[in-house]
């Protein structure tokens, strides 16, 4: 018969340390300390939660062991288990390691930080594992694989989502080089998708891309690329960003979470707003809040964006880092951070500014019927 006695085990983001009759848990994972008196039976008892022993094997080793040793570990594993001190497996090697080999050696620093993301409760799942096979079996979808795109799709790649779909018109220039993490000089007149498709498939081996070389002139012209998608993030901005946005917003709808990250241009990048279909405000309720503002409605433009904005590789990197971290959040069934808001990053103070955007109840869109508002199940 197997022996399925726990074998509890520390967090591999807790650092412990002992001062006389204190000991110190520093949890790396959200900066806390914790602090308990305790004698040097509790410290044996600490040291050993390594996941290798039973609570019983644990208190024959602790001290050299007391009548009551098993009782007091197992005191000593349930107030740790209760502070958050103690991880959901007892051995993650080998969870990682159902993935195949391979895989598991690939992922390895990532598949520790989901198990730290499950450990602290983030989600249901008990295994980092778990999390990585979410990504796998996930296809992604990148409008746009520009100084914003190319960023969101390398990550998304090196994170390991198991489809990513690559869509763009544009051909590779000189001009882009500075900021377009996926091309280089060879690329220069290749058609993005393309290139880019290439790099990735470069980037991890486990994955699959697909390119797709298309001009977006509205919702219809998408239609088979968000196909099948489990996220879609929008990275293009022609004719302008609001346009793709709205269309790429009227594709999805109403089955496909979307992440509106329009851009960034001199010193304020656009991470936008991330819409989860029956759980989040859409489009409309975003473009209700915000088209308004400072009574730009009823106005005329005078001069228009230029054809050519100031813009740099390291901060389109910061802006599409963590557009992709937000897809991987999603994807992997994590919290998301960017819904009912709309934010912005300023640069300069490297400060992220949000405004709160609500679900509306009377939106065309997304809003609830009177007869069963209170009753949708939307938090």
């Amino acid at each position: 018969m197997a022996d399925t006695a726990p074998r509890p085990r520390l967090r591999d983001s807790v650092i412990v340390q002992a001062d006389g009759g204190t000991l110190l848990f520093l949890c790396l994972a959200d900066r806390t300390v914790k602090r308990f008196a305790c004698d040097e039976f509790v410290k044996d008892v600490v040291v050993l939660l390594d996941g290798t022993r039973t609570i019983s094997e644990i208190g024959a080793l602790a001290c050299g062991g007391h009548p009551d040793a098993r009782e007091r570990v197992a005191e000593v594993v349930q107030i740790l288990e209760r502070e958050g001190l103690l991880s959901r497996v007892a051995d993650p090697e080998r969870e990682f390691r159902l993935l195949g080999t391979a895989r598991a050696e690939f992922y390895d620093r990532q598949l520790r930080l989901f198990q730290d993301f499950c450990d602290q409760g983030w989600s249901p799942e008990t295994s980092g594992a778990a999390l990585q096979r979410r990504l796998g079996d996930a296809t992604a979808v990148v409008c746009g694989v520009g100084g914003l795109g190319g960023w969101v799709a390398l990550a998304l790649a090196g994170a390991g989502v198991g489809r990513i779909r690559v869509c763009d018109f544009d051909r590779v220039e000189v001009s882009n080089l500075t900021r377009q993490v996926l091309f280089g000089m060879a690329d220069l007149g290749v058609p993005k998708a393309d290139a880019a498709a290439a790099r990735l498939r470069e980037v991890n081996p486990f994955i699959e891309v697909e390119a797709v070389a298309r001009r977006i002139g509205g919702a219809g012209d998408l239609a088979d690329v968000v196909k099948g998608a489990d996220i879609v993030i929008n990275a293009a901005d022609l004719p302008t960003p609001n346009d793709v946005a709205g269309w790429v917003s009227e594709a999805c709808w109403p089955d496909i979470p979307h992440i509106m990250g329009t851009g960034y241009a001199y010193h304020i990048g656009v991470l936008g707003t991330s819409i989860v279909p029956g759980r989040t405000a859409c489009w409309s309720c975003v473009r209700a809040e915000t088209f308004a503002d400072h009574g730009r409605d009823g106005m005329e433009t005078v001069v228009g964006k230029r054809d050519k904005a100031g813009a740099m590789g390291a901060l389109s990197g910061l802006v599409g880092n963590i557009l992709a971290w937000e897809a991987i959040r999603i994807l992997a069934g994590l919290p998301p951070a960017l819904g009912d808001r709309w934010s912005e990053v300023d640069f300069w103070p490297l400060e992220i500014r949000s405004r709160a955007v609500r679900q509306r109840p009377d939106c065309p869109t997304c809003g609830v019927p009177p007869n069963r508002r209170g009753h949708s199940g939307i938090p």
